[in-house]
């Protein structure tokens, strides 16, 4: 490593405890950075969604990222969303833009000179002016995802037309806020070839000027160590594991219920269903007539990971990569998953993940798995040493840090 950087990462949300895929993406390059020898600030919003519990994290942590958080209420408010549609914002950018969190945005620059502030996700961007008041380092995005493009696939699977215009309206503001950004940029790291592709036609075509670059760095995980005791085991249930208040995870599981899962039933009447997650709501509830258990917020999705389970990713929207299917592979699960949701991981249908986008598809999928426990264990298999040798944190770090360097050095 050429030098030691310094960098402060600026979250939407607490990146500890790792309680969803976001959580476990920031985390992921946090712990790559410091394992890199660079210095890193946390600074983060907390929500009542997603709050600060600092006696869920450990305290080795907080002092080696000198971690600091600010307040911001972003539960959605109607009268709020109309009015933006009448101003022109973006309704889902302006929630996450708080005094609170702005002062301690600036309180770390006026303490410290910093090579780069990384900000993770589209919801930091809104304190870019801040940030160029008080700081020359260069300014890089992690985008999770396209962000409007993850909105359009939410709004064309609703079933309400007023819901689906209403969206639409909001997502325009977004795709509109997502290219302005750019011009403001030195950076931009996405998890996927095919968001870098987005971002970088973007800049071609609306800011030829822009001297702004985009990196592919995957999410990464320590996969050597990640619980994987039921590798041998045949799977006895299907699992989905996923917050329920991300509207994807939510359209996802819908969809399965009501389409995908009488159809196992009627091939496998013991067929057994397991749910976990944050934020399940009253409309999922265990029924034993259907085989379904709700086990709701789970202490460690690692733990439930690891159990002999045929995990199930029925997601239609959304870009970036999908982090729980990372998650499942490095616990050797089978999986089955759509097109939509094996995005951004070069995985062969049939080899480390089944692959089906109808019901008939997904459920013979399923099926077959569940009657097969040879087949099941072996593809479980082959999906870890897939992970082994394609997700560990390292190799994301060492890439992630050359571009950083090559940033700074300009």
């Amino acid at each position: 490593m050429a030098r030691s950087l310094r960098i402060l990462q600026i979250c939407h949300k607490p990146p500890r405890p790792a309680v969803d895929g976001g959580c476990l993406a920031m985390d992921s390059l946090t712990r790559g950075l410091l394992d890199m020898g660079h210095e890193v600030k946390v600074v983060s919003i907390h929500t009542d969604k997603h709050p600060f519990l600092p006696d869920q994290i450990e305290s080795e942590y907080l002092e080696q990222t000198q971690f600091e958080v600010a307040y911001a209420d972003t539960e959605l408010n109607v009268r709020d969303a109309l009015s933006h549609l009448v101003t022109g914002e973006s309704y889902h950018l302006t929630r996450f833009l708080v005094p609170e969190m702005e002062r301690t945005v600036e309180d770390a620059l006026r303490e410290r000179l910093y090579d780069v502030v990384l900000l993770e996700s589209l919801f930091t961007t809104a304190y870019i002016p801040a940030i160029r008041r008080l700081s020359d380092a260069d300014l890089v995005l992690r985008a999770h995802n396209v962000e409007h493009a993850l909105w359009d696939d939410v709004a064309t699977d609703m079933t309400s037309i007023y819901k689906r215009w209403l969206l639409n309206r909001f997502k325009a503001k977004l795709r509109t806020e997502e290219i302005k950004v750019l011009s403001s940029l030195d950076g931009v790291v996405t998890i996927t070839r095919d968001d870098a592709m987005w971002f970088e036609r973007t800049l071609k075509e609306v800011h030829p000027e822009s001297t702004c670059r985009v990196e592919v760095v995957p999410f990464g995980m320590d996969v050597d160590s990640t619980p994987h005791a039921a590798l041998n085991e045949a799977p006895n249930r299907a699992l989905h594991l996923g917050a329920m208040d991300w509207a994807p995870n939510h359209q996802g599981v819908a969809w399965f219920m009501q389409q995908v899962w009488p159809l196992v039933q009627q091939s496998l009447p013991g067929a057994h269903l397991a749910l976990a997650g944050r934020n399940m709501g009253p409309e999922w509830a265990s029924d034993d007539t259907k085989g379904v258990t709700v086990l709701g917020e789970v202490a460690d999705a690692a733990a439930t990971y690891d159990t002999p389970s045929v995990v199930v990713v029925p997601l239609h929207a959304g870009s970036g990569m999908r982090i729980k299917i990372a998650e499942a592979l490095a616990a050797g699960r089978p999986i089955v998953t759509t097109s939509k949701g094996m995005t951004g991981l070069p995985l062969e249908h049939n080899e480390h993940v089944m692959v089906a986008d109808t019901a008939e598809r997904f459920a013979e999928a399923l099926v077959e798995l569940l009657s097969d426990g040879e087949k099941a264990t072996a593809m479980g298999q082959r999906g870890r040493a897939w992970a082994q040798v394609n997700l560990q944190h390292r190799a994301r770090a060492e890439r992630l840090t050359s571009f950083l360097e090559q940033l700074v050095a300009t």
